[in-house]
């Protein structure tokens, strides 16, 4: 069965909570629309966003993402952008466009000038807010939004306490919580290393503690698991990220509605 695109998430999450998608958004996946939700739409939306986890290393590693399916049960397998590079993939993700459209092709992060889902929620009244380390893509793409907050971390830990607090403080409609540890370990090491073996728990246990949050905010909302996409190990060793191959382009998102 053929993936669904990452580019049918910006509207899919749009529906979700009932807000008119982005302009070059491509259609919503109804199927997960109406399974995630019930046919009732979402008060909040929690998104994570772990960078480079592909679905062969869900499969490779099912028991370090145990906390992660117990926390958000329905799974969305899709095919995410090419290139899969950080960037590229995540304005796709938030603008429901494909690369050639919102205009990055390539590793580099300049502010996206595409409507987005940022800019979506804004119109409808609502408040978004961005969680990043600092420097990655997801500081730099998505800027200059009026009536949009950015929260800026040192690292993955400080982003997932900021973006608990956020949680807790009920000031926002939308938190997207982004790290990074697993796609920085696969680099200098390569995709199934120790080091890389352990960002994977350290993600779990983040979202746990994201979803814990989430639960007890007593909000209904809809928390998401979603990474940008995969990797490989190249011919050298290490790890890398950016070929057309199902290592790099299969992704594997986990969702699950609270309260």
């Amino acid at each position: 069965m053929e993936r669904p695109s990452l580019t049918t998430l910006c509207a899919s999450l749009c529906a979700c909570m009932g807000v008119q998608a982005p302009e070059h958004a491509e259609a919503a996946n109804e199927k997960f629309v109406a399974d995630i939700t019930g046919g009732k739409t979402v008060d909040k939306i929690v998104m994570y966003n772990p960078d480079a986890v592909g679905t062969w290393i869900v499969e490779k590693y099912a028991e370090k993402f145990v906390p992660v399916r117990d926390a958000a049960p329905y799974e969305l397998q899709m095919r995410t952008v090419f290139p899969p590079k950080t960037p590229v993939c995540f304005a796709s993700m938030y603008t429901g466009a494909q690369p050639a459209v919102h205009g990055i092709q390539r590793y580099v992060k300049p502010v996206v000038k595409l409507d987005s889902l940022f800019d979506a929620l804004i119109r409808q009244g609502k408040k978004p807010a961005i969680v990043a380390v600092k420097n990655s893509s997801l500081d730099k793409i998505f800027r200059e939004r009026e009536g949009m907050d950015y929260y800026i971390t040192p690292y993955d830990k400080e982003a997932v306490d900021k973006g608990i607090e956020l949680i807790d403080g009920k000031e926002y409609d939308f938190i997207l919580i982004y790290n990074q540890e697993y796609d920085d370990s696969i680099h200098f090491t390569h995709p199934t290393s120790r080091r890389a073996r352990r960002a994977l728990d350290h993600y779990a246990q983040s979202f746990k503690r994201i979803a814990e949050a989430v639960e007890a905010s007593g909000e209904r909302t809809l928390l998401g698991y979603a990474p940008d996409h995969g990797v490989h190990r190249e011919w050298y060793l290490l790890g890398n990220h950016g070929k057309d191959i199902p290592k790099d382009m299969e992704i594997s998102h986990f969702y699950h509605v609270y309260n």
